[in-house]
Formats: structure tokens, sequence, C-alpha cells
């Protein structure tokens, strides 16, 4: 072999070398796995109790109305001075860019008072619509409470009920997602931010639908 036609097939080899070097590079980026979800996800969901809440129009709401919808979960109170109204001011900021992908339709975002003796539907409408008009309030009799928020793994305690009222009340500050089943599918641990919210549901929605 001339000197000539081995310094031409080095230069081949290494040309295919280097585009091969190339290709894996391409096929390494673009097979790169997204980053994991800050929400837990609940494969196959859990179930919720058959429990009926009166909402902010003074209408019966049923854990079987959340059926047929996403609906994002949390438990509060009115009076909470941080944690309710910083949760529902991000529940909202996710909301708009929920509304911007053109999934809003079909996710409702209801916010459960654990403080029933307070929060009377008429409170619960001017609370929750302050947030977005879209949301919705809801309470219910103290069993119905207990019943739903043990099933949901959500703690509250209240304090001095009967002593007037300025009493406090302490509670679980994890958002929930409920699948179109009416099942629990995801939770959500502080601190949540409206970006990680929707970004995490839309990615959950996918991932529901590629299970189902």
């Amino acid at each position: 072999m001339t000197r000539l036609r081995l310094m031409t097939l080095l230069l081949a080899v290494a040309l295919i070398a280097g585009a091969a070097s190339t290709v894996g590079a391409v096929l390494w980026l673009t097979s790169e796995p997204e980053p994991p979800l800050n929400g837990t996800w609940l494969p196959g969901g859990r179930p919720l109790p058959e429990v009926t809440l009166i909402d902010h129009r003074g209408e019966p709401l049923s854990t079987r109305d959340l059926q047929g919808e996403w609906h994002f979960l949390f438990f509060g109170f009115t009076h909470c001075p941080d944690v309710c109204p910083v949760t529902l001011a991000d529940l909202a900021g996710a909301w708009e860019r929920l509304e911007a992908e053109g999934v809003a339709a079909d996710t409702g975002m209801l916010f459960i008072s654990v403080d029933p003796a307070r929060d009377t539907p008429e409170r619960l409408a001017s609370y929750v619509t302050h947030f977005h008009p879209e949301f919705t309030g809801a309470t219910g009799d103290r069993a119905a409470l207990d019943r739903l928020t043990k099933a949901l793994g959500i703690a509250y305690t209240v304090h001095d009920e009967g002593g007037g009222d300025s009493y406090s009340v302490d509670h679980s500050s994890a958002v929930l997602l409920i699948n179109p089943a009416g099942r629990l599918q995801a939770v959500f641990q502080p601190p949540h931010g409206r970006r990680v919210l929707a970004g995490d549901y839309l990615r959950m929605r996918e991932r529901y639908g590629e299970e189902g």
C-alpha cells in the first residue's frame, strides 16, 4: 500500500469515527431524561371517601362531584395569616398558565375550610374569589371534615374553638391533586410555587393519559 493510499484510509477512518461520536452526542442530548417531578405521584391514585360538603354558593358538594375533571385541593381556613393566602396566590398564578395552555376548562381549584364555625358560605365566597373568580370554597360538619382529611392524610387542630372568635387552627399545608376518576393522584409539599405547580400538573396530565 502506498503512503498516499494509507493516509487517505486513515483520514477516512478518522472522519467516520468523528461522525459516529457526533451522532452519539446528539442522541445522548436528545435522550436525556426529564427532571424528576416535585410533587409525589401516586400510581393508580387513592380513593376518596364519599363525603358531602357545602360550597361557597350554599350548594351541596360531594366528593363524587369531583369526578370528570382534575382538581387541586387545599385545606385551610380563612383567618389563616400566612400559609393559606400564599398557597392560594400560588394556585392563582398556576391557573394563569393553565389558561394559557388551554387546560383550565377541565381543572378546578377547591379550598376546603377546616374551620366551619367561622367560615360560612358567605365568608368563603368572599375569600376564595378574591384570589380567582373560578375558585371554589367549601366546608362541612366536623364529622365529614374528619373523615375526608383522615383519608387524605391531612392533619389539623382547632385551638380553643369555644373560647371566642380569635382562636387559631394548625393544618397541613400540602396541595393535593385529584384525577378525573375522583382519586388522589399526587401530593405537593411546600414550598409550592406557581411554576412548580403548573409545570408538574401539565406533566402529570400526560402521564395519567399514558397510564390510562
